[in-house]
């Protein structure tokens, strides 16, 4: 008779190879909370139940990296360490990546989501960056050189664990979001009314939710979607320095703008956001042994849209038909440009 697992993933539409990979996901799950909290994972009872926010808090907490004795390791009891090993999982690993932890936090979420559970996406979301912050301090203390060959994504995660909570804080983490999509030109010159605050519903949730439009795109990506929704944790950093400058301003309509000084605020210009990304990146490790680092206003940018193009549905659609991507994307504004022209129904 098939396990759990096999019954579970027998409702994905998804590839063979990617089903294998989710059932080690779930298995490696399961053997966990077996050994922390001696009974089955939530999902493998009958019927199937939603793992709390105990189970995810501590899954990250025993996963999260330290220092010791001149390596890194993971923050769980030996006991665990040992019992998962036993069962056949991190062999020969003595700290998992925090893509790895990150790859196993999404499948379990998308096993609630076949299953039609609740899940707490929004811790996920909140503890996911410090996953990534946490590994590299770590390996800092080890005297590691970082010079990361990272996605965008984990790359952003690192400097946002860099902000504090401060005003100065709370700026560079909305810069930094808004770099991933803008030139250091184009965020100088945001006014405060050109950035829309909300909510979006999204697996029933409703969720933070920050629109806006670029005025004057530089290159094809941004003229293909100049139309910006920003959600979730991302859509929040914006929100929480949207609501520190509304409290600040003396009529002035810049968005970013300096620590005001004899009640007079100054904008920023595109010199002093890239001098403090790169601050912010040496600050976060993101530098080689020199100090230098190749993280900037642009390489997030570049990173973001290179990232989003090959994750994409337009990078399927161009493979499927074997035609470029860069022609995908033309036809697709086309058609947009198009049917911009026809009324609204």
């Amino acid at each position: 008779m098939a396990d759990w697992v096999d019954r579970l993933l027998a409702r994905s539409q998804v590839a063979p190879r990617t089903i294998a990979q989710y059932a080690a996901g779930l298995r490696y799950w399961d053997a966990w909370h077996r050994l922390r909290f001696g009974s089955p994972l939530a999902l493998a009872k009958d019927p199937s139940n939603a793992v709390g926010s105990e189970a995810l808090n501590a899954f990250i907490e025993d996963h999260l990296a330290i220092a010791v004795d001149g390596r890194l390791q993971m923050r769980m009891p030996p006991s665990i360490f040992n019992g998962l090993r036993e069962a056949g999982f991190n062999a020969r690993i003595d700290c998992v990546t925090p893509s790895t932890s990150d790859w196993r936090l999404q499948v379990v979420q998308q096993a609630h989501r076949l299953l039609g559970l609740q899940f707490d996406r929004k811790l996920i979301r909140e503890r996911k960056r410090e996953i990534y912050a946490v590994w590299e301090a770590e390996r800092a203390a080890l005297g590691v050189p970082v010079a990361l060959p990272m996605s965008a994504t984990n790359t952003v995660n690192v400097l946002l664990g860099t902000c504090g909570n401060d005003r100065a804080g709370i700026m560079d983490a909305a810069l930094i979001v808004l770099l991933c999509r803008l030139t250091p030109h184009q965020v100088a010159q945001l006014r405060f009314t050109e950035l829309l605050p909300g909510t979006v519903m999204e697996d029933d949730e409703e969720i933070d939710a920050v629109t806006f439009t670029i005025r004057n795109p530089i290159n094809d990506f941004q003229t293909f979607q100049p139309n910006i929704l920003l959600t979730g944790t991302e859509a929040a950093l914006i929100k929480a320095w949207g609501a520190l400058r509304e409290d600040e301003s003396k009529g002035d309509d810049w968005f970013f703008v300096r620590k005001p000084r004899r009640n007079v605020a100054s904008a920023l210009d595109y010199l002093w956001i890239g001098r403090r990304i790169r601050q912010l990146a040496k600050q976060a490790g993101l530098a080689d042994a020199s100090g230098r680092t190749t993280c900037s206003p642009q390489w997030l940018r570049k990173a973001h849209e290179r990232q989003w193009r090959e994750q994409s549905n337009l990078v399927t659609t161009a493979h499927a038909a074997r035609i470029g991507t860069h022609s995908v994307t033309r036809i697709v504004r086309q058609y947009l440009n198009r049917d911009s022209t026809r009324p609204l129904q």
